[in-house]
């Protein structure tokens, strides 16, 4: 994402890191470590499982604010993450979803009820 004024860029990396780039010098100034806040929290006894597994987890749409203060960050999460560019700090984490992402809908699917021929809802007495 560019910057309003069109000075500077953000990109993102596949583990969540946000880098900030000079446009007119080609160099980065900057870096935003998003890892955790891409992923959200979990404690260190809490054994590595699919549903808080880090690993494929990161920003894939970004976008200032209109006075280039701020970033928004969202992505392969259930979180957007609001981030200070100046200080490059976390402002703020929303949880949009509480499904495991934005990418899709977590089904559960109920299966006692179902038959070979299908759905007994679907069967006439």
């Amino acid at each position: 994402a560019f910057a309003p004024d069109g000075s500077s860029l953000c990109t993102s990396t596949l583990d969540g890191q946000l880098s900030l780039w000079d446009v007119e010098m080609a160099e980065q100034i900057g870096s935003i470590d998003g890892r955790k806040d891409v992923a959200g929290g979990r404690s260190a006894q809490s054994r590595v499982s699919a549903l808080n597994n880090s690993s494929g987890m990161c920003f894939r749409a970004l976008s200032y604010s209109a006075d280039g203060e701020v970033l928004l960050a969202a992505g392969n999460s259930k979180y957007v993450c609001m981030y200070d560019v100046r200080h490059r700090t976390l402002l703020k984490r929303f949880q949009l979803s509480h499904n495991r992402s934005l990418d899709g809908v977590l089904d559960q699917l109920d299966s006692r009820r179902m038959t070979d021929a299908g759905s007994l809802d679907l069967v006439d007495d």
